[in-house]
Parts: structure tokens; C-alpha cells; sequence
């Protein structure tokens, strides 16, 4: 260990100490530390047990999640398990890496994890990682998994640094704090909600930059859906572990919580240009799919209609041009077209990290399109796929009943029978997506050199390209 690493740990993050962790449903009270090696400064290490009000709850089972964004392999990080009950020590089994099963039940439990960064580059923003002088902690990995099957775990965390810090949460698998020596926290009030941030070293945006960009884009959400998600959203904005290339990054959006871990831009420019791309695509997701009680594969339609509405809202804060919302739509289709063992979105969705996650994102932003234009068509301009976003958010936020996404998402498009071809053909269906004439009804055509506005326009189609957000660069400046 380096000599200038041991009093940042020491001084910063020398301990997390978890109290008074119970389910919602049984009453089980659970009590935990986790604490980063000093020594061994990749390596935490986690000591548990069940309280109960009377005799002490027990379990056989201790379960760690295996695989995560299809990163495998994440029960082999936990290493030296111990179970008691009591001060019995519990033999135990186990059948796989992350999975114990006591001969007995136990009471306590105490166990290390090895939390040396992965090669995998998209790993940094979805699980736990330490490197050097930052890193991040992630409770839905470190913890054992108590409560499967989407059940909500409630805790209150303090964690113990140059100052204790409290965290309250209706779901500790979903929060997230990141460590480092040179990190910087701020806040912003949008109405009743607050925005949290925790910005890591610096950038060649601003702070301010970052305060602004999320209290626009919160509030282009928040008038989509009609409501706010959360009291509280936590943006946190770190470097990956390592040397990478500029312009690369990950993000992970869990509950509340969004994390970004990016390498910045050659200029400023351009990191305000990915710092907005950023935080509008994982922004959406506080809403959907964070926000609604739906289980299952669904990620076509999270994913492919959060990068669609990405788009649109770039276009009405005038990030981009027109003729960039169309090469970005070009460039969807065009990797749709090459797919070659073609599948239906809802069954790529099952496959989404055994190598479908480009065509998901790419075939769903292109039905997330489709279906605006004919929205934006059938209602002349008076709904739009903003509306079928905001009927799902709407009838499936928590608490409602958990419900499968895919049967959810699909009864409320169908309702809408200008949607049927769409979802028939390229939702539940594989074949190409033949899309002229749904393009004609807003006069853009597909050339050889990607998608165009046509040069004659007749009146319907000129109110339906500015529906799309055609002239928002021309609104803007005669409002400015």
C-alpha cells in the first residue's frame, strides 16, 4: 500500500456502519458494519446479525447477487464467510460462488469482499469498486440479499467519516455513497424536491453548469409525468478507476440515486454537450423504470423510449440540431437493418447482456419514434408518445400492485389503435422496420445518405415536423 493512501481512508472513510435494517413486511430487524481495510485497501469487511423483538429471527440461506448488467461472476468477490448462532459457529455449504446454506440456522454473520475494480469498463458505474483515492460503495451488492423478488428493504446508514452522515432509506439495496478525498457536495430545491450532488475532482464543466442542466431537465420530466418521483435525488459525478479515453462514461440510475462515472471532453464544449446527454438519459429513468411497480425484462421500452425522449429534449432545449435527431434515428435504423439472428424487443430483452443491448436501445428508440409520429399525426398534434409515457407512469407508480412490465407497457399501447401495426410488427414482431410511410406523414424521407426533411411540405406535414420539434431552435431565439 502506498504511503499516501492509508490516512484517506483513515481519515475519510474509516468506517460504514449500518443500523436498525428491518424488512417492511416481517419485522426483522438486522444490524450491520462494513468497514474498509486500511491495510488491504480494496477489501471491506462486513459483520452482521438478526435482532428481533423476543428470541432472535434466524435463516439457513446467506445469498449474494452473482451477476449484475450481465457482469458475472460477483459471488466470487465474497470471501471468508463465517455463520454463528449465537457463539456457535454454523457450518454451512456452498453450491456456487455467493450462495451459503447453512446446516443449521444462524443469527450472525461476517464475511469480506474484494472490491479491486473490474476490467469491465461498463462495471464501474454498477457495482462496487475502490481504486486508490476514490471509489464506490453500493449496499444492493455488498449486502446479502434478504428480501428477493423486488421486496423493499428499509435502513437507516451512518456512515462515519471526518463527520457522521445519516442516510434514511425505504430501500437500502438502492443506495449508493462514493468516497474519494476530493469530492464536493451541493444541493438545489426544485419546488419540494430536493437535487443532491456529489461531484468528484474537477471538471471542464461548472457546478453551476450541473445545477443548471439537472433543474432543466428535472423540470422537462417532471411536466411529462405529472409528478414528482422522489422528495429526494441524489447526483453523484465520478471518474472511472484508472486511465481511460476521453469521452467515455457509464451510468446507473438505482432508485433515487444517479451515478455517473465519466472521463471528461477536450473541451468544454463538448463536456457540456455529454454532461446534458448524461443527465437527461438517467434522469428519465427516476420516472421509468425507477419509478413504477413493474417486474421483468422490459428494457426495449426503458431504455429505447428514455433515448428517444433524450432526443426530444435536446431538440426543445436546443442542444441539438433538427438534422442531428434525424442522423441519430438514421444511425438506429441502420444497426436494426444489419441484425442478422433477428429477434422481437421483447424477446432481445431476455438477451439484452448476452448481446442484444445495442439492437434493444437502437430498435426501441426507433418504435419510441414511430409511435410519436403517428400519435402526433392521429391527434393533430395533441398527443404524443409523451402521453402513453405519462398513462403508464400514471397507472403503475408505487404503490400499486408489481405487475409484469411487458404486459403492462403493451395493454396500454394497444389501446391506442394507431399503435397496433407498430407493436405488432416491431415490438412483439421481427421483421424490418419499413418506415416510409409513417416518415411521409411528417415529410421526411430516407435517402442514401440517411433521413431528410423533403423540400415540398404541404400544411400537415410542416405542423407535424414542428410537433417534432422541427423550428425549437428558431422559437428559442425569438424568445431570447
Amino acid at each position: 500500500m502506498s504511503t499516501h493512501f492509508r490516512p484517506y481512508y483513515l481519515i475519510f472513510i474509516a468506517l460504514v456502519q449500518l443500523l436498525h435494517f428491518f424488512t417492511n413486511c416481517a419485522g426483522q430487524h438486522i444490524e450491520a458494519r462494513v468497514v474498509i481495510d486500511p491495510e488491504s485497501p480494496h477489501i471491506v469487511h462486513v459483520t452482521g446479525r438478526f435482532t428481533g423483538r423476543g428470541n432472535a429471527a434466524t435463516t439457513r440461506n446467506l445469498s449474494f447477487i452473482r451477476t449484475y448488467a450481465g457482469i458475472a461472476g460477483l459471488g466470487e468477490r465474497v470471501r471468508g464467510v463465517v455463520l454463528k448462532n449465537g457463539e456457535t459457529t454454523v457450518s454451512y455449504q456452498a453450491p456456487v460462488p455467493g450462495e451459503y446454506v447453512a446446516d443449521s440456522e444462524f443469527t450472525d454473520w461476517n464475511y469480506s469482499v474484494d472490491l479491486t475494480p473490474r476490467k469491465e469498463q461498463n462495471a464501474a458505474a454498477h457495482l462496487s469498486w475502490l481504486w486508490a483515492d476514490r471509489g464506490i460503495l453500493m449496499f444492493g451488492d455488498l449486502l446479502p440479499i434478504f428480501e428477493p423478488n423486488g421486496s423493499k428493504i428499509s435502513a437507516q446508514i451512518v456512515l462515519r467519516a471526518s463527520k457522521d452522515i445519516e442516510i434514511n432509506s425505504s430501500n437500502i439495496y438502492d443506495e449508493v455513497v462514493v468516497v474519494g478525498k476530493d469530492q464536493r457536495s451541493f444541493s438545489e430545491m426544485h419546488g419540494d424536491t430536493k437535487l443532491q450532488f456529489e461531484i468528484s475532482e474537477n471538471w471542464l464543466f461548472s457546478d453551476e453548469d450541473v445545477k443548471k442542466f439537472a433543474d432543466d431537465i428535472y423540470e422537462f420530466y417532471k411536466n411529462v409525468f405529472v409528478n414528482n418521483p422522489v422528495k429526494d435525488v441524489s447526483i453523484r459525478i465520478v471518474r472511472f478507476p484508472g486511465e481511460v479515453r476521453s469521452g467515455v462514461w457509464q451510468a446507473d440510475t438505482r432508485g433515487r440515486n444517479i451515478t455517473i462515472v465519466s472521463s471528461d471532453m477536450p473541451f468544454k464544449t463538448q463536456s457540456l454537450q455529454r454532461l446534458h446527454e448524461q443527465m437527461r438519459h438517467e434522469m428519465f429513468h427516476l420516472w421509468i423504470p425507477n419509478g413504477v411497480n413493474l417486474s421483468g425484462n422490459y428494457d426495449w421500452f426503458y431504455e429505447g423510449f428514455a433515448l428517444y425522449s433524450s432526443l426530444k429534449l435536446a431538440l426543445a432545449h436546443n442542444r441539438i440540431r433538427f438534422e442531428d435527431f434525424l442522423d441519430t434515428l438514421s444511425r438506429a435504423h441502420a444497426i436494426d437493418a444489419r441484425q442478422v439472428g433477428r429477434l422481437s424487443l421483447l424477446t432481445a430483452s431476455g438477451n439484452r447482456f448476452s448481446g442484444s443491448e445495442s439492437y434493444i436501445y437502437a430498435r426501441g428508440m426507433v418504435a419510441a419514434f414511430l409511435c410519436d409520429l403517428v400519435l402526433l399525426s392521429h391527434s393533430k398534434g395533441k398527443s404524443s408518445v409523451f402521453d402513453v409515457l405519462r398513462e403508464i407512469y400514471t397507472k403503475y407508480k408505487y404503490p400499486e400492485p408489481r405487475v409484469d412490465g411487458n404486459t403492462a407497457v403493451i395493454s396500454i399501447m394497444r389501446k391506442h389503435s394507431e399503435l397496433l401495426p407498430i407493436v405488432d410488427k416491431y415490438v412483439d414482431g421481427s421483421g424490418f422496420i419499413e418506415w416510409e410511410n409513417e416518415l411521409s406523414l411528417a415529410g421526411i424521407e430516407y435517402t442514401k445518405n440517411g433521413l431528410a426533411v423533403m423540400t415540398k411540405l404541404n400544411s400537415r406535414q410542416k405542423d407535424l415536423l414542428n410537433s417534432l420539434g422541427y423550428n425549437n431552435w428558431r422559437r428559442l431565439s425569438q424568445t431570447k
